[in-house]
């Protein structure tokens, strides 16, 4: 793996915890309460598939895997429960329905982006070849 690839997990990672700030009720501090919190998944997910395509053509699907995969288990899962164990949140506040929901539309929505724009942009490295 490169050393590029892991900036680009760690940016998705940051990404997906970021989202939870901005979908979660104003009523908590440094929180947007954004209903359309999933939107930012749409450019920031085709970022992703963009350089997946560039960088690892050959290779796209499983890296593909690896960094969707590792950035929503370090923004979805070790972020809140490092919260929970060692942030003293609560185990609601950590994987409630609320942070769950929001995380699992924001994932979905960016997974839907970043499969139509890794086709497209394969789409059309294959017709100019």
């Amino acid at each position: 793996m490169r050393l590029s690839t892991g900036l680009v997990i760690l940016a998705l990672a940051t990404a997906i915890h970021l989202d939870w700030h901005i979908s979660r009720p104003v009523t908590h501090h440094l929180s947007l309460g954004w209903s359309w919190h999933w939107a930012i998944a749409i450019p920031v997910f085709a970022l992703v598939a963009w350089y997946v395509s560039r960088r690892h053509a050959a290779s796209s699907v499983r890296t593909s895997s690896l960094v969707i995969g590792a950035a929503i288990l370090l923004g979805a899962v070790i972020e809140p429960a490092w919260e929970y164990w060692l942030g003293g949140a609560s185990f609601d506040w950590a994987f409630g329905p609320h942070r769950t929901h929001a995380a699992l539309v924001y994932v979905i929505v960016g997974i839907a982006t970043y499969a139509g724009v890794l086709f497209l942009l394969r789409r059309r490295t294959v017709a100019n070849a």
